[in-house]
């Protein structure tokens, strides 16, 4: 049976390359997504006292696509107040590079935020002999010297005040911690306040389970932080089968390919392989789309996904990852205050515990997310 497509039909006469690019750029939300979107916009646009937000999960569950959601809606939202302040910039964000040597390096920090900002003459800040009680006035610990490294410090408040940014974004966000010694990731959460403070701009850090070493810090810093976790869809849960279905029917829509295959059939096959990651998902049909194209087929065929889909070894390492992470998050959140009923988290490879929802925040930082499967 014919049905429409959500694209134009002259899209099925574009190059191999181009029909790529344009199933690379198709977003398709979904409800875990969507779910933790909506607080985030919720705190840029009405702030609370929390100024740091850690969103984290397994590998290919959709951080990356969640954080480009976030900064383009974000800036949907405030689009009147763009056009009326054309030097406001509302939002930015790099890809946090690794620590070498177990060393951040600020200088370099500051010099990619002020770079994705289109900051000028980055390379010529000077350090005017502030004094040193003025430097570093939050009392920090670490290498924060570098070359210039404060006058590029104090550039890049001044360019988040001005132009009126709202929130940040990291991606990759682990990396921040790739440091020695828990006091160093201290160091490393305080400086990142400091800076949120002072500028009043909200930062979202977008990485791997590792963000979790966050909860080793200050008590203070923890009252200013919170946690968003993200999941991926459970193959023993009704409610996760259900929607990761929906999300297949709407992503074959949009392969652009003469004939739409109808694949629904196969969700069980898809979930599994693709460890209930839409991220997974979407590379790994990408990857098959790509097939099929070289081959000139007019659909994408099941051969072509099981010709490209994640070896065994690679799902196994995800799979460990996920439980490993799961595992860890579970006992951040329930030796910390024994007293207390706290969320109980199902994997795919424990038994399935429901999950208590929690009404109200804790003294600590609040996990978003975990109970949103209920």
């Amino acid at each position: 049976m014919e049905r429409n497509r959500p694209f134009s039909p002259e899209i099925l006469q574009y190059s191999t390359e181009n029909k790529l690019k344009y199933f690379k750029d198709v977003i398709v939300p979904h409800r875990n997504i969507r779910i933790i979107l909506n607080q985030l916009l919720k705190n840029a646009i009405e702030p609370d006292d929390a100024l740091v937000y850690l969103v984290f999960g397994v590998t290919g569950v959709g951080k990356s696509r969640l954080k480009a959601e976030f900064e383009k809606r974000l800036l949907k939202h405030f689009e009147d107040e763009i056009t009326s302040n054309p030097g406001s910039l509302i939002v930015g964000g790099i890809e946090v590079d690794a620590a070498e040597g177990g060393k951040f390096n600020y200088s370099d920090y500051y010099i990619q935020v002020l770079e994705s900002l289109k900051e000028v003459l980055i390379e010529y800040k000077e350090n005017y002999q502030i004094h040193s009680e003025d430097d570093n006035s939050d009392y920090l610990v670490g290498d924060h010297e570098g070359k210039n490294a404060k006058a590029l410090r104090r550039a890049l408040n001044k360019v988040f005040i001005n132009r009126q940014l709202k929130a940040y974004t990291l991606d990759e966000a682990q990396h921040l911690f790739d440091v020695a010694g828990g006091r160093q990731i201290n160091v490393q959460m305080n400086w990142l306040k400091s800076i949120a403070n002072k500028t009043q701009t909200l930062h979202v850090l977008f990485g791997t389970y590792d963000l979790l070493k966050c909860q080793e810090v200050n008590g203070q810093v923890g009252r200013r932080s919170e946690d968003f976790y993200l999941p991926p869809y459970y193959l023993e849960k009704l409610e996760d089968q259900e929607e990761f279905i929906r999300v297949i029917k709407t992503l074959q829509q949009y392969l652009p390919i003469s004939d739409e295959p109808q694949l629904e059939e196969h969700w069980k096959y898809f979930m599994e392989y693709s460890i209930g990651c839409v991220g997974i998902l979407k590379s790994w049909w990408y990857r098959s789309l790509k097939n099929a194209l070289d081959d000139g087929a007019k659909t994408v065929r099941l051969k072509d996904f099981k010709a490209r889909e994640l070896s065994a070894g690679r799902r196994k390492k995800i799979r460990d990852e996920l439980a490993e992470g799961e595992r860890r998050l579970k006992n951040l959140y329930t030796e910390q205050k024994p007293h207390k009923t706290e969320p109980v988290l199902d994997s795919q490879a424990s038994s399935t515990k429901k999950i208590r929802k929690v009404g109200e925040r804790k003294v600590g930082r609040d996990l978003v997310g975990v109970q949103q499967t209920e």
